[in-house]
């Protein structure tokens, strides 16, 4: 049958079939395929010999006539070979086939253009490169929406920082070095490991801090300036260097390192940003604390005079805070502080005439304010000319003038400070007056708070003036109005620390009402109901807002029973022992804060020296009270102050109270034989009234 058909093809080149399958055009392209392909594979031979076939064999094929034809080989054995065109490498051709195809076609259209009749019976001989785009098995994935892996974001920096500021900032710090010594090396750069190195110190891991920072340099990445001056600034939060001595000897290590990092960008470029003085402001304030007060003029004589490494107002400052911190450290004391402060000072104006972009800030004057403060009359003179020149704070005038900085909370605080320690008390009420006349905008009365407001009434105290307790209560009076109506209201709010110091104005002044008018003032309490004739079952308690009712402290009540002694008044002794006994000692005491996690042994020995002499207080009062047989007290009152008294001296070494045997045997005599005292109360009545005042 083949060889019938190729003949019929060579010879009429038509077959007679054609007219029968013309009715279906697919049958008419499937045979145009079929002759196509006969034609390339099976075309007839020329006329050859028996002879001339075996003389001349193929070595793989054996002689065939027109006969026998092969299908497999072509016969034309002795036509020459046609030169093949010259093909792109295979990966061009399907990228090319790849970017003809429709990207956006759906999977089911090609599916249904792949299973047409016109594609179903040559589409296995097509190449791969042809064919539809790969079908899914889910409906909904689209190839041409994916994006490529080589356009995903790298890991960056910042990013990078911002995860290790995070788990630095969950207590997780050994998880962040972990991640940041496994981050790429793209994503690790010198701020980066400032970052980290930065939140290990502010975490008090000191050591961590430097082994990541040689860990650093071990990797390729050389500390900046901004590496310094992180490092000095975190060390120098260190309070007590005592326990720290290898940090000490790190720091002076890091100090010669950036000695040569200087030296080093100096040699390649003189005006580079690196070349800054604040590393060593951080430096020189960790050498104040740790008391290396001839080191600190080391490292400033060690400077430049001029250029980008002069000192600038960080550096001044810093100066200026680590020898009034070494103050204590020194043999001279005060006064060496303060001749070298004044030194400092007129070496600084020196170098404001070459560059006057390093005049003195609010900070600069404050910290030189500190420092001269304590020193000879030669630089107390200084520092209130420095006042007057800054701030327009004139002594002795009425009337205060703008000056070259505007007047500050921080920089007001120094002056008071300075009148306070170099004697001139006068002059701290003077500035005091002349604030509450000044414009807003220069520092007026919204700057005041309540640490300028104790440093008055210490200057109060000091003058001893008359009705030093009436003024001391006024000024108490008119805080609490600014905290209603100013601006600076929550900063202006009397605490503890200031009521002790109005007390101690009222115990100077033996002033008993305005000792009783500031414990109320305090608790809320009115002491009305615990005077002779008045005594309340309950007293009444005003209820304020949070944070205004304060519970008094031992140091207090000190010196509300020394102002009740001081009168000699017998009625004031017997109110303030009812006072005492309704609060109760343990609580004045805080019995119950021995055991107090955060409670430093230097607050221990505070409350037990006050307890002492509170226990003193009350000794002395009892004792006057109970003269010609205890004629001026009832005896139901006297047992009750009896067994306060013996309480109070039977005190243990950290201020506790010692719970004393037979107590409620002899509270019950005393109301069996007298009855129940009015003012008094019972354990669980006791403990109630201190859960509502802490709540």
């Amino acid at each position: 049958m083949l060889r019938n058909v190729t003949k019929s093809s060579a010879s009429c080149g038509n077959l007679s079939l054609e007219p029968s399958l013309t009715s279906s055009s697919t049958h008419v392209f499937l045979l145009k395929g079929f002759s196509t392909w006969l034609d390339t594979r099976h075309l007839p031979n020329n006329p050859t010999t028996l002879s001339e076939d075996v003389s001349s064999p193929r070595p793989s094929q054996a002689p065939c006539t027109s006969r026998f034809v092969s299908t497999r080989y072509s016969p034309r054995s002795n036509e020459p070979q046609r030169p093949e065109s010259a093909q792109l490498p295979r990966y061009l051709r399907r990228q090319s086939l790849q970017k003809k195809a429709p990207a956006g076609e759906p999977a089911s259209e090609r599916r249904r253009a792949k299973s047409s009749p016109a594609n179903s019976s040559f589409s296995r001989r097509e190449p791969k490169s042809s064919k539809a785009p790969a079908t899914h098995r889910s409906r909904h994935y689209d190839a041409s929406t994916e994006k490529s892996k080589s356009e995903m974001r790298l890991l960056e920096p910042h990013i990078l920082s911002e995860r290790l500021r995070k788990l630095c900032g969950a207590g997780k710090v050994d998880d962040a070095v972990v991640m940041l010594k496994n981050a790429p090396l793209d994503a690790q750069n010198t701020p980066v490991w400032n970052t980290l190195i930065w939140e290990a110190l502010k975490g008090s891991r000191y050591q961590l801090a430097y082994q990541l920072f040689v860990d650093m340099k071990r990797r390729g990445f050389g500390p900046t300036s901004r590496t310094y001056q992180t490092f000095f600034n975190g060390l120098s939060r260190i309070e007590e260097w005592s326990t720290y001595p290898k940090q000490l000897a790190n720091a002076r290590t890091l100090y010669e390192g950036y000695k040569r990092h200087v030296s080093f960008v100096k040699r390649a470029d003189h005006q580079d940003p690196e070349l800054t003085p604040n590393p060593l402001a951080g430096y020189i304030r960790l050498l104040g604390n740790a008391g290396e007060y001839q080191e600190i003029f080391d490292v400033y004589y060690a400077m430049d005079q001029d250029g980008p490494m002069a000192p600038n107002q960080l550096v001044w400052s810093s100066l200026f805070q680590a020898i009034a911190h070494a103050r204590s450290d020194t043999v001279e004391g005060s006064v060496k502080v303060a001749s070298d402060a004044r030194l400092l000072w007129n070496q600084m104006i020196k170098a404001i005439k070459k560059n006057p972009n390093n005049a003195p800030d609010s900070y600069t004057i404050s910290s030189a304010l500190s420092a001269l403060s304590g020193g000879t009359q030669v630089d107390a003179d200084l520092a209130f000319k420095i006042v007057a020149e800054y701030y327009g704070l004139h002594a002795g005038n009425a009337i205060s003038m703008a000056g070259i900085l505007t007047l500050g909370p921080e920089a007001l605080n120094s002056i008071l400070k300075l009148c306070n320690r170099t004697k001139n008390y006068e002059y701290a009420v003077q500035f005091f007056q002349q604030v509450k006349r000044r414009p807003k905008d220069i520092g007026g009365i919204s700057i005041l708070d309540r640490m300028h407001m104790e440093e008055i009434l210490k200057a109060d105290l000091a003058l001893n003036g008359p009705g030093l307790g009436y003024h001391a209560v006024n000024t108490l009076e008119w805080m609490l109005r600014q905290e209603i109506t100013s601006e600076n209201g929550p900063k202006i709010r009397p605490a503890l620390s200031t009521y002790n110091l109005v007390m101690q104005a009222c115990w100077r002044s033996a002033d008993w009402n305005s000792a009783v008018r500031t414990f109320e003032l305090m608790t809320g309490f009115h002491a009305h109901d615990f005077m002779d004739g008045a005594v309340a079952e309950i007293p009444r308690l005003d209820k304020r807002g949070p944070g205004r009712n304060l519970p008094p402290n031992a140091e207090i009540m000190s010196s509300m029973v020394r102002t009740a002694f001081a009168t000699k008044n017998r009625a004031d002794m017997r109110q303030v022992l009812r006072i005492i006994d309704y609060i109760g000692l343990d609580e004045l005491t805080h019995a119950n804060a021995v055991a107090g996690k955060n409670e430093t042994m230097k607050a221990v020995k505070h409350r037990a020296l006050f307890g002492k002499k509170m226990a003193e207080a009350v000794s002395e009062a009892y004792d006057y009270i109970m003269q010609d047989n205890g004629k001026y007290a009832k005896p139901h009152e006297a047992a009750k102050w009896a067994y306060l008294v013996k309480q109070a001296k039977s005190m243990n070494w950290d201020g506790s109270v010692v719970k004393m045997p037979n107590t409620a045997g002899r509270i019950a005599e005393s109301v069996k034989r007298e009855g129940r005292p009015k003012y008094s109360r019972t354990d669980s009545e006791r403990s109630i009234s201190r859960q509502s005042s802490r709540t």
